[in-house]
């Protein structure tokens, strides 16, 4: 095939695909460790937080995201916020850091070789994704992650890149289903496996491969990719 004319597309997930970790997660954890009256703050509202986490829906998931998220960013514009996301990323996935998964990194990196069209889709907030992928150093990429927006001083989930709505995400950001390639290492990620021809289960655990090759009739290769940068 002539890439050049027609490339192909491959869609990767970023936490426990390229780098280990829920770089999301952490980030507000980050922030909030870094101001403890953030913390002090928190405290009331985190047995709320806890049991909206807990409920099997995705309303109340997200809930809890955006509560999480909100203590951990109100008082900080974007300037300072995009500062602090590199700062972080430099620590996760720097150069020291042990977090960057080698295989998954090539892999990538030989589909940009080839000259495809290669999208990073994330539930993770795009700020933080941002700073990652640039500290990973992936040139060429384009990025479809969770999107956050201001409330009263602080960031809330606007739209989560997750399940169903990371694909849906992705068809309004100019990726059409199905696409070629598709690399993730959880079961939350089954509908962007489905909506690939070609699947990839990057080193799931054992209750994940069990749910992701069931939901895909095994038509889902598994690569072990545990091996760091």
């Amino acid at each position: 095939m002539d890439h050049s004319l027609s490339p192909e597309v491959a869609v990767f997930d970023l936490d426990g695909t390229l780098v280990s970790g829920e770089c999301g997660e952490w980030f507000l954890r980050w922030l909030m460790r870094r101001r403890p009256w953030r913390l002090a703050l928190l405290l009331p509202a985190l047995p709320v937080i806890a049991s909206l986490r807990a409920l099997p829906t995705a309303r109340t998931r997200r809930a809890a995201l955006s509560g999480l998220c909100w203590f951990a960013t109100v008082g900080s514009d974007d300037a300072e916020l995009d500062r602090l996301a590199a700062a972080f990323a430099a620590g996760h996935a720097g150069a020291d850091s042990a977090n960057p998964m080698r295989a998954g990194l090539d892999r990538l990196r030989e589909h940009l070789s080839r000259g495809d069209r290669v999208v990073i889709a994330s539930g993770s907030g795009a700020r933080v994704v941002r700073a990652v992928c640039a500290e990973l150093g992936l040139d060429g990429v384009e990025i479809v992650a969770t999107r956050e927006r201001r409330l009263l001083g602080g960031l809330v989930v606007g739209e989560r890149c997750l399940g169903e709505g990371k694909v849906l995400m992705l068809r309004a950001a100019g990726v059409p289903t199905p696409f070629d390639y598709a690399y993730s290492d959880s079961v939350a990620d089954l509908p962007l496996l489905l909506a690939a021809r070609r699947r990839f289960a990057i080193s799931p655990s054992a209750p994940h491969l069990r749910r992701i090759m069931a939901g895909t009739d095994g038509d889902c290769l598994v690569l072990p990719w545990r091996t760091r940068q």
